[in-house]
């Protein structure tokens, strides 16, 4: 395979774990070339770290992406930035693989979609939850038919974010819909992952509890009915008190024709039967986990292999149901998924 040259946009946080996975685990496979952020201070560190010239550093990404010649780029800065850097980088020759989520709204997601069809360039987004060793253990059980048909999946996420600050950043306690945006964007990727399906018809509740640390909505319930048969059901609570099941520990129980399966944190199986002993096991690795799955997907699709599960054509599929979600919170409606995509060759 031959080393990929890389722009990436973003040079601290999350995007500064992009840098050092590229370097610690992908160096035979990435060589990034240029650098762009919105900080003199981490263009200064990273462009050192990374041996690159003041020519290789960019404070507008416009202009890296006018400037950098590279066989793709990477973003990683927040949402709103997503769509606009995308565009620039495909406009400008570059592949693409991006954080999740694709952008802040539907508009600017479906600009992504139209720019990747237009131009043939691939772009990818990331969806990390979806490549665990348990999370890829129950697509097994599921495409194998161990327990026969699916019939419904429950998942389940949890975290004590009541005290201010508490998860992380600010802006996260203050944004609007912010459990949907930072947190169900993952769970509701996963629901549609687990079940097989696109979702057909989304409907739920969101609510902020008096004593929580939000300005907006941090707990909801949402129902989704894929176009498989499958149904799901989803709890979301940014302001628990009591059981947890946060980041890495998200509880799933997909209930199948001769049994359920049950997976939360670690790589622990457990399967259900009525009249049965409940069994018990480890699932088995696989061989890349997380981003790192995906970065390999990603540079496999470059040398002419698959494209992304992820692609940008079928992640707009799980995007949409946060906008569903968030809209159905607002006046209480069912949400026809179509109503929301009709406009997009997908």
């Amino acid at each position: 395979m031959a080393k990929q040259t890389c722009l990436m946009i973003g040079g601290s946080g999350m995007a500064g774990g992009w840098i050092n996975n590229f370097t610690t685990n992908f160096s035979d496979r990435i060589e990034i070339v240029g650098l762009a952020d919105v900080s003199t201070d981490v263009l200064t560190a990273q462009g050192e770290a990374l041996g690159l010239s003041n020519s290789q550093l960019f404070t507008d990404f416009n202009e890296a992406c006018a400037t950098v010649k590279a066989d793709f780029c990477g973003i990683a800065v927040p949402p709103q930035f997503h769509s606009p850097a995308a565009i620039a980088a495909m406009e400008n020759g570059m592949p693409v693989i991006c954080e999740k989520p694709i952008a802040d709204t539907l508009d600017a997601a479906k600009a992504m979609v139209r720019t990747s069809q237009k131009t043939g360039l691939p772009c990818a987004i990331i969806q990390n939850y979806r490549y665990a060793d348990n999370k890829q253990e129950l697509i097994r059980i599921r495409d194998e038919g161990r327990l026969g048909r699916l019939q419904h999946i429950v998942g389940r996420y949890a975290c004590d974010y009541r005290r201010y600050l508490s998860w992380g950043r600010a802006w996260r306690h203050d944004m609007d819909f912010g459990l949907l945006f930072e947190g169900s964007v993952h769970h509701l990727d996963m629901l549609r992952f687990l079940s097989g399906g696109d979702c057909e018809t989304l409907i739920g509740f969101g609510w902020n509890p008096e004593w929580s640390s939000f300005q907006h909505y941090s707990s909801g319930f949402y129902m989704m009915r894929m176009d498989n048969g499958v149904h799901t059901s989803y709890e979301g609570n940014s302001s628990s008190a009591g059981i947890v099941n946060c980041w890495n520990h998200e509880h799933y129980r997909a209930e199948f024709e001769e049994g359920a399966v049950e997976i939360a944190g670690g790589n622990q199986m457990t399967i259900h039967r009525v009249g049965g002993e409940t069994e018990v096991y480890e699932a088995p690795a696989i061989p890349y986990q997380a981003h790192q799955h995906l970065f390999d997907e990603f540079l496999n699709w470059l040398d002419g292999g698959e494209p992304s599960d992820t692609r940008v054509e079928d992640n707009i599929k799980s995007f949409v149901l946060v906008i569903a979600a968030m809209e159905t919170t607002l006046d209480g409606q069912p949400k026809q998924i179509t109503d929301y995509l009709s406009d997009l060759e997908i």
